[in-house]
């Protein structure tokens, strides 16, 4: 069994013939894994020889008496091996010593790597879906084209790092051509949980971190040029010389953000929630998209409220429709205000208080709506497609099927696919029917929630509040969060809406790894 590192005389860790220490930002040779003497790796290991799929199984399962405390135990020491394309799924990797690991095009889907050392690891187009990886030490690491969705990286070290040998006569090498920052160029990162990683200097252009969680990351130097951070939290970030340029911004929560000398040249900053003052400590905004304000429609506000009601009262024959798209109103306080069909997508409504107003059929699709009270709100057919609805309030909120006038009993279903209700209170409302497919409800409260024929394809209930809740009619297929989901409702048997059966949206399976480890 493996103990704790001892120590060299440089005073850095030694794990297994190697020295860690730090690398700096100018490069200098400071920070690596140090292979100490010229037999540290055998012939196989240099050729990176595929592993015995038997030894492989042997090593795993002493590893799992390890991680339970086992006598027997051994913990699993995969180091510069290659393992490409083999199926880790589910398994429990727990303090594993995978640096250097060559794992292109293998699957970790669910698998547990907390406190896993996978150092200068080759990661390309590996499947982490929803795996464990926190504390990990991922420094080095490369994740091009890899699939972290619903990943969970909390406090992983993403810096750089390189592996150097150290021959007979003490001269220093690179493995690897030296290239040491940790890479994640067009990964996946969809929903995954980054909050306080360190990535300073990772380079990620064009990866997709659609709704992750980025809160409080040191990100210190990265280059984001051209990633989708659309939903991102980032909320206390440090992002200090950072490339954000052509990056996609839309409805990300960047309160207490530092971008300080950061390029944000080109970048979509539509409906996202931000301090001004800290984007023009950037570097560069030019050519920035920024949220629109109350001045720019070029009409006050109340007045095209007025408008707005000519509109609906004339059937569209008098006044105007209300449009808001892109318009940073945080703070709006309307209580009982009559908005139906309203157009508020991609507006910043933060802190808005809207509480017994009617809002069927208004569009608030991709608005940035944190904090806001719907409270004893209609908002029946209103579409809040991947808005940010984070901490709001839908107390008793009616958001079920909105009949459709001489429709012959037809409905409008209210749409939040996608939408982001963390911590949201929903007690008491009407979610009957509604499309909450792909929505993070995390932490949320469904007390008392009526939830008749909703469809919850794929959404989030990590620490959802559902006691008593009956799903017995919704459609749960994919929900992540929930020990024993409810059993999928045969499409069929949907409460009938005039639409025809509902079927559920086909999934695209990705291709699976040629060998399996089991």
């Amino acid at each position: 069994m493996l103990g704790p590192p001892s120590v060299n005389s440089a005073g850095g860790p030694v794990h297994n013939g190697y020295v860690l220490r730090n690398i700096n930002k100018h490069r200098e040779i400071v920070g690596a894994w140090l292979e100490k003497g010229p037999d540290t790796m055998s012939s196989s290991d240099t050729d990176f020889a595929r592993m015995n799929i038997q030894e492989l199984k042997s090593a795993l399962q002493l590893h799992m008496k390890y991680v339970k405390r086992q006598r027997g135990g051994d913990r699993l020491n995969l180091s510069h091996k290659n393992v490409e394309s083999l199926r880790f799924d589910k398994i429990d990797l727990t303090d594993a010593e995978l640096v250097g690991l060559h794992a292109a095009n293998a699957s970790f889907r669910d698998a547990c790597l907390t406190r896993a050392n996978l150092f200068g690891a080759d990661l390309t187009g590996v499947d982490f879906a929803n795996a464990n990886l926190t504390r990990a030490d991922l420094r080095g690491a490369r994740f091009a084209r890899a699939n972290l969705e619903g990943a969970d990286l909390t406090d992983s070290d993403l810096r750089e790092g390189q592996i150097m040998r150290q021959s007979e006569e003490g001269e220093l090498s690179y493995v690897d051509n030296g290239d040491g920052e940790a890479r994640f160029d067009n990964a996946n990162l969809r929903h995954s949980n980054l909050e306080k990683v360190r990535m300073g200097r990772a380079m990620g252009s064009g990866t997709d971190l659609f709704q992750a969680n980025l809160k409080g990351a040191r990100l210190a130097g990265c280059d984001f040029t051209g990633a989708d951070l659309s939903g991102a939290v980032l909320d206390g970030a440090d992002l200090t010389d950072a490339n954000l340029a052509r990056a996609n911004l839309r409805g990300a929560d960047m309160m207490g953000v530092v971008l300080d000398g950061a390029c944000l040249e080109g970048v979509d900053l539509t409906a996202a929630r931000f301090n001004r003052s800290e984007i023009m400590a950037a570097k560069s905004v030019e050519g920035a998209v920024m949220p629109r304000t109350a001045e720019d429609l070029g009409i006050s506000v109340d007045v095209l409220m007025a408008e707005h009601k000519d509109w609906m009262m004339s059937g569209g024959a008098k006044g105007e429709q209300a449009v808001f798209k892109g318009v940073d109103l945080t703070g709006f306080a309307h209580p009982g205000i009559a908005l139906s069909a309203a157009e508020f997508s991609d507006a910043i409504l933060t802190y808005a208080n809207f509480e017994h107003s009617f809002f069927s059929m208004a569009n608030f699709t991709g608005a940035m709506l944190a904090q806001s009270n719907f409270s004893n709100v209609d908002l029946r057919g209103a579409k809040f497609q991947v808005a940010n609805l984070t901490n709001a309030s839908l107390v008793a909120a009616d958001l079920s099927a909105m009949p459709i006038a001489g429709g012959g009993g037809r409905t409008w279903p209210t749409n939040l696919r996608g939408a982001v209700l963390v911590g949201a209170d929903l007690t008491h409302a009407d979610i009957s029917e509604c499309d909450f497919s792909g929505a993070v409800l995390r932490g949320a409260d469904l007390t008392s929630t009526e939830v008749k024929g909703a469809n919850f394809e794929g959404a989030d209930f990590t620490d959802t509040t559902i006691d008593g809740i009956d799903f017995g009619t919704c459609q749960m297929d994919g929900v992540l969060g929930m020990a024993t989901p409810p059993s999928p409702v045969p499409t069929a048997k949907k409460p009938s809406s005039g639409k025809g059966p509902a079927t559920a949206a086909a999934v695209r399976k990705p291709s699976a790894p040629r060998s399996a480890v089991g």
